[in-house]
């Protein structure tokens, strides 16, 4: 597509490829006249120019949400059209979060019948931990030690779930 006028830096409306709908861009690249690279002003991506194509009758939702610049990726994803498909997500997301609560409680359970002591370890950001070590936590009650991260941070499993606290470890 030979695009007379035109030089980079301007604006373009094309088609994202992040996006997948017809947004405003800005010219990166040109090669003989031809605009080859273009910058998403919605998503910030980088990609091959694209001409808009023509419009065509949709129905009333859009396929894609509109975001702002600098919006997050996860704001730009498709959007479902139907109301069954969403209520099929939501029921699928909610049956996969019961599931992780219900394994997270499982494993706390056993964590806690393994170890046979009287209470556990008082929580302190300053104080040292090793791996397996149970510790009471004022907010989050008993939890087992998972995993020293790094030299200041610790992996603890607790009944509602697995937390990253701070440690000299």
């Amino acid at each position: 597509m030979s695009t007379s006028g035109l030089t980079a830096g301007d604006r373009i409306e094309s088609r994202c490829s992040r996006c997948g709908d017809v947004t405003g861009h800005v010219i990166v690249a040109m090669v003989g006249g031809e605009v080859v690279k273009v910058e998403c002003r919605a998503c910030g991506s980088v990609h091959k120019f694209r001409p808009a194509k023509p419009v065509r009758a949709r129905s009333e939702a859009p396929a894609v949400r509109h975001v702002r610049s600098g919006a997050s990726r996860s704001e730009a994803v498709a959007v479902s059209r139907s109301e069954a498909a969403r209520k099929a997500a939501v029921t699928r997301a909610a049956t996969r979060a019961a599931q992780e609560a219900q394994a997270t409680e499982i494993a706390w359970k056993v964590a806690m019948a393994r170890q046979v002591q009287d209470g556990g370890v008082p929580y302190r950001m300053d104080g040292v931990f090793e791996e397996g070590q149970i510790i009471t936590h004022p907010t989050f009650g008993l939890g087992e030690v998972r995993a020293i991260l790094r030299p200041d941070k610790m992996e603890v499993l607790f009944q509602d779930g697995i937390r990253v606290l701070r440690c000299v470890c």
